[in-house]
Formats: structure tokens, sequence, C-alpha cells
């Protein structure tokens, strides 16, 4: 940083001082609760056990570390898994994490603490404090790396800052940085390419690895124009680095250091930090990437680059680490409104003005429901589970570090894993599980109203253009709704095709297939999934009860007098001429079951086929071959390969059928196809353009499926056969 910097603070509060002398290893929580949690814990606790070793067991994860606090009560803290996974080092509580993006909270508050002493305002211009800071927006970008722009409509506040509405560093601003020669903005190991040798510190993607200072990259950001007006639209990331620039020119002192006397210290967070001694690295977990239930070693990059002579790069938008405990003492504090045994770091009115307040401009953001105040997600429309209060606020990291504080409920709630493309799915379901160890049921029915509070976002809203939502509705009993959150445009022109969807082992929730459904309704369709909504990310016993193909046709009934009824959200949206039955494994024969319904366009039938004899599981449906008599539209079967239980079935189905057109799909990833993969994986680039064709009609997808040039005839991963088109 700037030698001599720009300073602003003239002191450090007496009874701050004091405080932070007195108090600079506070306390824990309280790890022996109220003996009113007791029962709940005994009962509970073998749950969340079971929940997070089979991450463990099924490959998803080398290690994970659970805490679960509610009143200040610690009610779950326990890592299961390896450490190191080659040398069978059991993970412990107290081992190290990267945390990423979760400095980026901490480096929110330590900007708070200068608020308060009336040193800066969260309305001040950044101009005020750096004066280089850019106050043109780009509008065109020439091939020659040259550039035009005009001035900005309203001048970038600390609230832009915190808030990711800046404008630094984005849109055309990235061409600009291309034609310079620049290196991609991606994060090291994460698309962009891994520096060598290891850089001191954690760096972000795009800029100088080697960078000694936070004010060398920030200087540079600052030469190029801005790529929007601050204010108007959402770019996560970087704007954090400027705000700890900021926060190093205000304080006149490192980020680091100022981050340790304002926050760290004071909360007794002393193992959470940049830079570590060499013993250190043996404290972190290392990193792993799980590739189709196999874990693969990860670079260590970031923790070795904790371990360095060379100590003063600091970014304040990643880089420190520690172990959950710590975490967890700073999301007490934020529960407690600013205070944490004795301290206070900030006043309960300043914690309500970063927490209370979206400063997203509309519509931006991460799909739809999405809001952010000052240095996190706000939870009062997009939820992770169905049980948060729409008072909770939350963010995470990039290797899948999570945190929760849910000020109505009175809970905290962590979870820790370091791996690189981390599964979205895992989380959800710790939290689910996290809720009902508080105590904390999921929202019941709003009164007066058919349906409840309760809609649930998975992957922002899917890839298609229309962002989707999961809910349910009260007249529509023990059915999952995946559809687009907004319905206005299918009331005219275009109208929703119905997808029946029956879930593997006839479950009665649809957790393990939400993915691939939640992508497939964000291009245009309702999915009428068996299962309850509140088995979405977590299940009980209630997931297990018996379900049955005619609750498929009874959905089916359901959407078409929904439709036709004035007062429902859904009249006039739904194409009830455009039906498909779609299911997987024993879902699959309940689609089979109901394919002799008339109204039904097109079956999809994923690894599954009908058995040749009896069924061996209580509750499957006893078809015979007969059964596949019973198609009268085009059939695509999608399998898991020769791995897959169902093949042989499935082979010998696609044989006898010869009445209809079917087509034979084969993807060797076994019986567990690749629904839990991001967007559904590899099953949804089949299923989707299937869709497409059948139920809309589109030819262009067609050719994914016909002819010797077909998509999947040159795709290496799929095998192809086709009857009768």
């Amino acid at each position: 940083m700037n030698k001599n910097p720009i300073t602003i603070l003239s002191a450090f509060s007496l009874a701050t001082l004091v405080a932070t002398q007195l108090l600079a290893n506070p306390d824990p929580l309280n790890k022996h609760p109220d003996p009113e949690h007791h029962s709940t814990i005994t009962r509970m606790t073998p749950e969340m056990d079971r929940l997070l070793e089979s991450f463990v067991d099924q490959g998803k994860v080398n290690c994970v570390a659970g805490f679960v606090a509610k009143g200040g009560n610690t009610l779950y803290r326990k890592a299961h898994g390896w450490k190191d996974v080659e040398n069978k080092t059991p993970a412990t509580i107290d081992d190290y994490y990267v945390l990423f993006s979760q400095t980026k909270a901490i480096t929110t508050v330590a900007l708070m603490t200068l608020v308060e002493e009336g040193l800066v305002s969260i309305n001040d211009p950044v101009s005020k404090y750096f004066p280089e800071i850019p106050d043109e927006v780009v509008t065109v970008v020439h091939e020659d790396g040259t550039y035009e722009t005009r001035p900005v409509a309203s001048p970038m506040t600390f609230v832009h800052l915190m808030s990711h509405t800046s404008g630094l560093g984005s849109g055309l601003v990235q061409e600009i940085r291309k034609r310079k020669g620049a290196p991609n903005g991606a994060p090291f190991g994460f698309g962009g390419e891994i520096p060598q040798p290891t850089p001191s510190g954690q760096h972000s993607g795009g800029g100088n690895p080697y960078a000694q200072y936070l004010e060398e990259e920030m200087l540079n950001l600052a030469t190029l124009p801005l790529g929007f007006d601050p204010g108007s639209d959402w770019d996560y990331h970087i704007s954090t680095n400027m705000l700890a620039y900021l926060i190093e020119r205000i304080s006149g002192k490192p980020l680091r250091q100022f981050v340790k006397e304002r926050v760290l210290d004071p909360l007794g967070m002393d193992q959470t930090d940049w830079y570590y001694e060499p013993d250190a690295l043996d404290r972190f977990v290392k990193a792993y990437r799980s590739v189709d239930g196999t874990l693969e070693p990860g670079s260590n990059l970031y923790s070795e680059g904790t371990i360095s002579t060379q100590q003063t790069y600091a970014e304040g938008a990643i880089g420190l680490n520690g172990p959950i405990d710590d975490y967890a003492k700073f999301c007490q504090m934020l529960l407690n409104k600013g205070t944490f045994n004795g301290v206070r770091i900030l006043k309960p009115e300043t914690i309500e003005q970063m927490t209370t307040i979206n400063r997203l401009p509309p519509g931006k953001g991460f799909g739809p429901g999405f809001q952010f105040g000052l240095g996190f997600e706000l939870y009062r429309e997009k939820k992770p589970v169905p049980a948060v209060s729409d008072t909770a606020f939350a963010w995470g990291g990039m290797f899948g570090t999570n945190y929760i504080i849910d000020p109505e409920n009175d809970i905290i709630a962590l979870f820790y894993i370091n791996m690189y493309q981390a599964d979205p799915s895992l989380y959800p379901q710790f939290l689910g599980k996290a809720y009902e160890m508080a105590g904390i049921a999921s929202p019941k029915m709003t009164e007066g109203s058919n349906l409840t509070k309760s809609e649930v976002v998975f992957e922002n809203g899917g890839t298609g253009p229309y962002p989707a939502i999961v809910t349910e509705d009260a007249t529509l009993t023990g059915m999952t709704i995946f559809r687009p959150a907004d319905l206005s445009p299918f009331k005219e022109k275009i109208h929703l095709p119905i997808l029946l969807w029956g879930n593997g082992a006839c479950a009665n929730t649809a957790q393990e297939h939400k993915l691939f459904l939640n992508e497939i309704a964000s291009h245009g369709y309702i999915v009428l999934a068996i299962g309850l909504l509140d088995q979405i990310e977590h299940r009980d016993e209630s997931s297990r009860e018996r379900t049955r193909a005619s609750q498929l046709i009874d959905a089916l009934d359901w959407i078409e007098s929904q439709n036709g009824s004035p007062e429902s959200a859904y009249a006039g949206t739904i194409d009830t001429a455009k039906v498909a039955a779609m299911g997987m494994s024993c879902g699959g024969l309940q689609a089979i079951e109901i394919s002799g319904d008339p109204r039904i366009r097109t079956s999809v039938i994923c690894n599954s086929g009908v058995l040749p004899g009896p069924s061996p599981l209580e509750g499957m449906p006893s078809l015979t071959k007969d059964a596949l008599n019973a198609f009268h539209g085009p059939v695509l079967y999608i399998i898991g390969g020769p791995s897959d239980i169902a093949y042989g079935n499935a082979m010998d189905d696609f044989q006898r059928v010869n009445h209809v057109p079917i087509v034979m799909t084969n993807h060797d990833v076994g019986h567990g196809g690749t629904y839990h993969q991001p967007h559904g994986g590899e099953f949804t680039k089949v299923a989707l353009p299937w869709l497409e064709w059948q139920l809309k009609g589109d030819t262009e997808a067609s050719k994914m499926f016909l002819g010797e040039d077909c998509g999947l005839c040159h795709d290496p991963a799929w095998t192809i056969e086709v009857k009768g088109l």
C-alpha cells in the first residue's frame, strides 16, 4: 500500500482500545446448551451426522464441518471426513478453511466502524477520498483497444461499493482489458490459469498475482472507465477490493492491521487471518473436486499462499482463512445486533442499515427475488430453505463455505467445505436439518390463500429465459410445482406445456431431481412433480411415503381446471394439449403407467424399463411388458448406459416398441444419472431438446436426434438408436 496514505482517522476511541485489550480472547459460544435444548440435540444430532457423513461417503466432499447455534447455545459443532484423503488425516472442528468471499462481510463491517466514527458516510462520493476514481462510463470499444466514454449519471458512493453496484471493472471494461492482452478475470483454478510460482497471499483473477500491495491493483483499476452507471446494475466482487483500499486511505493503516484491530481481535477471532507461520499449513483442509462421485485433488494455491515471508498483500474481497468456530463468533455478533461477549463492534442501527434495505436496482443480481444489502444477501424473497425468515441475511465463499444469520429465528448456521465446483445442493440439505435441530418449522399456509409463503429458488432460477421458482399449492396436495416465476409472458401468444414427473424409488420428494426439473422449467414449462415441497431440501420419513401414478393424472386434471379458472394465477397460461409423462427409475414406471391417457403427447422414460417379472419393491407399479402398448406418441428413453441397473429392461422395451416412434439414448454414468449436477447435467441436454421438439415444434431441436449428423451422433459421451422417425 501507499507508505504515506491520506490519513483521516485521528484517534481510536479509548473505550474501544480498553475493550479490545480486556476482551481480546472472549469466551466462545455456549457449548453447554440450556436443558430445554438437550432432547432436541439428542434426537437430531444423529440425523445431522448421517447427512454430513453421506456427503463424504458419496464422494461429494472430502470433509465437512457444521455449526448451528440458537440463542447463543451451540446445538451442533462437528467435522466429518478427511482433511487429507491421501494420508487419511481425519478432519477436526479446528481445521482451517479458505473462506474466499466470507472476507467481504468482515471488510464491510470494518468500513462501517469508520462510518460510526463520523469519518465517512455511506452516501459520500468515493472521489472525496480517492479523486482518481473513474467518473466516465465506457460506451464503445474499438478493434484496436481504444474506446469511447460518457460522463457518469451520478457519482459512485460507498453504498455502491458495498452492494456491488459500482460499475468497476464490469461490462465493456472486460473487452478493453482483453484487447490490452490482460488475462481473463476467472479466479485461479476456476477457469483462470494457476500462477507459478505460488503468489504471496490470495489474489483475485484477472490482475497481477505478484502485486505486493492492494494499492497497486486498485490504482490500475482506476485507470479504466466504469462498465455502467453506479447504482444501475450489479457486478459482483471487485467493488469490495476498492472498499478495502478506501479503508486503508481513510484509516492510514494497512487493511490487515485495521481489520484485526476493529473486528478480529475484539471478537477473539485469533485464528482468522490473511497470513500464517509455516507450521500452520498443516491446519488447512486440502482442496478437492468431485468428478462423478470420485474425489480428485485440487490446487492448494490458496492455502499455500498464506505462508509467505512477504505478507503485505491483503484483499478485502477474498483472502481470509480460519476455523468455523472463529467465524461463528462474527455471525453471533451480527445476530446480537453488534455485540459479542461484552464487546460492541457496531451499533444496532448500523446492523439494521446493512441488513434490512435492498440496495439493488429492480431485476438485477443473481436471479428473481435476489436482494443485497451492504455486504450481505437478504432473504426477503429468495430463500435457501422454506424455514428461513424474512429477516435472515447471509453469504458464503467460492469453495462452498456458507453461513446464515436469522434474527427472527435467533439462529446462526455455518457449513464449511473446501471444494472446487462445490455441489450447490449440499448446503440447503444441511440448512434444512439445522432449522429442524433448532425446532423451527417451515412456514405454514398463508391464511385466506391457496398459495403458501414458500417459494424456493435453485441455481438462480436456471439458465433459461424464464427464471424458475419451486412452489406448491394447497389445492394440489402432495405435489411440488416447478414453473417460471413470472407467468405474464404466457397469457397471450405462448403458453406453458405440462410435464408430469415421478421420482426415483417412487419417493415423496423431487429432491434428487430438483436441478434437472428446475432447469427445464426455466425454458418455459410447468412441471408437476410428485412430492412435498418441505422435502425438497431435506428428507424425513414423510419422503418415504408411498406414491402412486394416479397422482400425476390428478395433477393434470388440476392444472387443466386452474387454467380455466379466472381466479387462478394460472388462468390462460397453460397449453393443455402439450403434455409429457416423465419419470426416473420407479417414477419412470409411473410415467409408463399413465402414458395411455389420451392427453399425453410424449413420454420420457429415464433410468427405467418395465421389469420382466413381479416388482421386488413394495409400492413399485406392477407392470408387464404389455404396458408398453399404451404408448401413443413418440417416446424417449434416457438411460445411464450398461452400468445402469435399468439398462437391460430399457433395451428390451426399445426392442418391443414398434408401433410409435422411439429413441434410445445412453450416457454411461450409471443409474443415478446426472440430475444432481449443475442444471441437471448431460441428461438435461438431451431431455430439453426432445421437449422443445415434441411440445413446442422446434425443428432445430430435432437435429439432436435426427439424421446421420444428429447432435448425439457426434457426441462421444452418448449413444443413440432410433426407430420410426
